[in-house]
């Protein structure tokens, strides 16, 4: 995807039918954090996710998943050739973080995305890496990304602060394991 030279697409043909999706920045925010509760059965999360996008559900499903999919993250394909060795670490939360990325697109675009009527998520994408540094939003993201153990002393500090301050809240299933696990550890059920 290359937003120099391609139109954002806000339809797609699948099976010689064009069918019109939400590209909007909203929806496809929603689609993340529905796919980041895990309160929510897989399956659910699909029909879900096919209803946010799609008025008129194409009766290819797997192509329709494809969309939402290449729409979420236009260069998976680049992506997947990246090494890393395992989950990244989450250093932004649409959630948890909507007021400092919402500041940063009205200090550094004059953009409010309340009164925005629509804007294709892959702007968003573009507008959202380009804020600038100084940007609280940009800070924190600096700070959960920060790498402890390449740090020493008073800067290791600074940023274990930092990191306890903002630390993103972790799942109720992730919290329901812990709960389990420090309840077994007091001597309680097993």
């Amino acid at each position: 995807m290359n937003l120099l030279t391609e139109i954002a697409p806000q339809s797609v043909r699948i099976e010689g039918q064009d069918y019109f999706f939400d590209a909007d920045f909203r929806n496809v925010i929603k689609f993340e954090m529905l796919m980041e509760d895990s309160t929510i059965d897989e399956q659910t999360k699909g029909f879900l996710a096919l209803n946010l996008f799609f008025e008129d559900i194409p009766t290819d499903i797997a192509s329709a998943f494809d969309c939402i999919l290449s729409l979420y993250s236009p260069e998976a394909e680049t992506d997947n050739k990246k090494t890393g060795t395992g989950k990244q670490k989450r250093i932004y939360s649409f959630e948890h973080d909507s007021d400092y990325i919402y500041a940063a697109f009205l200090a550094d675009y004059g953009i409010d995305l309340q009164e925005t009527e629509y804007l294709h998520w892959w702007k968003f994408r573009a507008l959202f890496k380009g804020l600038k540094p100084d940007n609280m939003i940009c800070k924190i993201m600096e700070y959960r990304a920060a790498d402890l153990s390449k740090l020493k002393g008073e800067e290791k500090k600074f940023y274990q602060r930092m990191q306890r301050q903002f630390a993103l809240p972790i799942s109720k299933s992730e919290q329901e394991k812990l709960d389990v696990v420090a309840d077994f550890l007091m001597g309680g059920k097993e």
